[in-house]
């Protein structure tokens, strides 16, 4: 009834010449001195009770992206009062050399296969990959003392919170029965994983472990802007210490840390000390690099081995199969890889420190998500629907009358699907406005192309036509 007033208040009233129809209110209408003999024409405005459809409800449910993320206000505060007290032109420095180790350990590094011949072609190709190969730095790392723990805190912390933000909104989008009350990060740096997880979830017991005792410095005087009344106290240590007979954590999470370990055997023996804590979910994050990328796959690949049919891939994959990208001869992670990206808003610091006057920067993450238990099998609700759908691994193409999308599928491939306009209405818009990292429900209507086929598991072999990578150097693990 009121919408029916509100209408009729606002019907419009058609002024009929020989070549337009003007539309007016009924205010407007009362406004204007017409002659009574000249005919009106009113008509009510009809509304029907039936809602609109546009994009589908499956699609929502799939959307990865939640917007530029913002830090929280505290946490801005506690970083700008840690700046405040140092020499701003040494964190400065600091900071370039952090994005220097950061950048000489992102790709993989290649080697020439051709055979040199003389020619001068071949002499210029030579000159030129010297010239680059002295242009970059040596891949190397930093260890984290004070005015690092401080540099990394206002240089690297916001892009890091973005990605970590990222994972936590999907989990809690994508398992309505996660609430997780326990929370270890291992290697917490300045606490990065947990100030982004007690934004989405309600955690009782927080723990982070770190070897170094000035990132746990930061990470304490952080807490003491962040923390609440009702927040308890988070427990920082330096070292990971295992129980049998303790309860273990609901939530166990580590962020760009595999990367920093020395080899490939004591990623291996992290990753299983990790999810032996793991009570539900295990997530683990990388830079969105090649090699953060192979170190993410491997790590997910030693925990479906171990595990079996007790584990399941939550996100990114629709699959628990050996990762197509890494585990196939047909695989080139130095060309294509499996990240996604996350914007985040720059403080005044990080602006500050990157001399920048651009207030915003895309984050580029590797992760994975485990569970314990096995896959779901039904698929009565959207929730368990959503673990078959393909994931966009890159930007979709939008083309005249069609969307070509690269997907990793259920059954492990890397599958091209082209969603074309005369499918229908609701999946071509579906596919207009699906991103980079949504989940796409619907099934295409041509025949899908497989890019790269299903991986294989070695099993502690030597991965075919691939080199494992660590720390911005290749080695063979055999």
């Amino acid at each position: 009834m009121a919408t029916k007033q509100f209408v009729r208040r606002l019907a419009a009233t058609r002024y009929c010449s020989s070549k337009k129809a003007i539309f007016l209110t009924e205010k407007q209408l009362q406004s204007l001195s017409l002659d009574q003999e000249r005919e009106l024409l009113a008509t009510e405005i009809s509304v029907s009770s039936t809602p609109h459809v546009r994009s589908s409800d499956e699609a929502v449910f799939g959307r990865k992206r939640i917007g530029c993320v913002e830090l929280p206000k505290p946490l801005i505060k506690g970083i700008t009062d840690l700046v405040e007290g140092h020499d701003k032109r040494l964190i400065r420095a600091d900071a370039l050399r952090l994005y220097d180790a950061l950048r000489s350990t992102a790709k993989i590094v290649k080697e020439s296969s051709e055979d040199f011949d003389g020619s001068r072609k071949a002499k210029k190709l030579r000159n030129a990959s010297s010239s680059s190969a002295k242009a970059l730095v040596e891949p190397h790392k930093l260890s984290f003392g004070p005015r690092e723990s401080v540099a990394y805190a206002a240089g690297v912390l916001p892009s890091t919170f973005a990605a970590v933000t990222n994972v936590m909104h999907e989990i809690s989008a994508r398992i309505a029965d996660f609430h997780p009350r326990s929370m270890l990060d291992f290697s917490t740096g300045p606490g990065t994983a947990i100030w982004a997880a007690r934004e989405v979830f309600k955690l009782e017991k927080c723990v982070g472990v770190d070897l170094s005792e000035d990132m746990l410095r930061v990470a304490e005087q952080l807490e003491e802007s962040v923390k609440t009344d009702s927040d308890n106290a988070i427990e920082f240590k330096r070292y990971l210490s295992f129980d049998p007979k303790a309860p273990q954590t609901d939530l166990v999470i580590s962020a760009f840390t595999l990367g920093d370990i020395a080899s490939v055997a004591l990623q291996k023996s992290t990753v299983e000390q990790l999810w032996a804590q793991t009570g539900d979910i295990l997530v683990l994050i990388e830079r969105g690099t090649p090699i953060g990328f192979s170190n993410i796959a491997r790590a997910r690949q030693w925990i479906l081995d171990l595990e079996s049919v007790n584990a399941h891939v939550v996100a990114p994959c629709s699959h628990d199969h050996p990762c197509p990208l890494l585990f196939t001869p047909q695989a080139k992670p130095e060309n294509i890889w499996c990240h996604f990206s996350q914007r985040v808003q720059r403080p005044s610091f990080l602006m500050k420190t990157k001399h920048s006057k651009f207030n915003a920067e895309d984050s580029k993450y590797s992760y994975v998500v485990l569970r314990r238990g096995s896959r779901p099998t039904a698929f009565a609700t959207l929730e368990e629907q959503a673990y078959q759908w393909p994931r966009l691994i890159q930007p979709p193409l939008k083309k005249n009358g069609h969307v070509v999308m690269d997907v990793c599928s259920k059954e492990g491939e890397i599958q091209r699907m082209v969603i074309p306009k005369s499918q229908g209405k609701i999946p071509y818009r579906d596919a207009r406005k699906a991103m980079w990292g949504d989940l796409f429900p619907h099934s295409p209507k041509n025949k899908v192309v497989t890019r790269v086929s299903k991986g294989v598991a070695m099993h502690g072999a030597a991965v075919p036509e691939c080199w494992l990578c660590n720390g911005g150097w290749r080695i063979n693990n055999k």
